[in-house]
């Protein structure tokens, strides 16, 4: 009974992971509308915070939603503050699309990757200088 029980908590945690990693196949092969589903679930269920990135990015892009920059810096700020440095980067490129250039705004979100060198974060540096 209790590996019966073991193997029952085992295979659930297995089965919540994976919507993460399914919102990523569904994202890359177009299919937003699961995608979407996928992420929010990995989110309020699984909490990976990665997937609020993902959702950030749908929002920003209009990947099978409304562009809403709103949105999408609210789940670009939670995902950095769980760790997430490219978060931190499209939040900063999201408040540019919004017509925010506040160094003091962007700088938030733009320093972790600078200081790894991101690709992304210096794209996003040379945006903001050319503004």
């Amino acid at each position: 009974m209790k590996y019966f029980i073991l193997f029952f908590v085992f295979c659930s945690v297995l089965v919540q992971a994976n919507n993460f990693g399914d919102g990523m196949h569904a994202y890359r092969k177009g299919n937003y509308h699961k995608a979407k589903i996928l992420f929010e679930m990995a989110l309020e269920k699984d909490k990976v915070f990665n997937a609020s990135h993902m959702l950030g990015k749908m929002y920003l892009n209009g990947n099978g939603v409304a562009v809403n920059i709103d949105k999408a810096i609210d789940y670009f700020e939670f995902a950095y503050k769980f760790g997430n440095i490219m978060a931190g980067c499209y939040a900063s490129k999201a408040y540019m699309q919004k017509g925010i250039y506040n160094w003091g705004i962007l700088e938030n979100g733009l320093a972790k990757g600078l200081e790894k060198k991101t690709r992304f974060c210096l794209k996003v540096v040379d945006i903001w200088q050319n503004q």
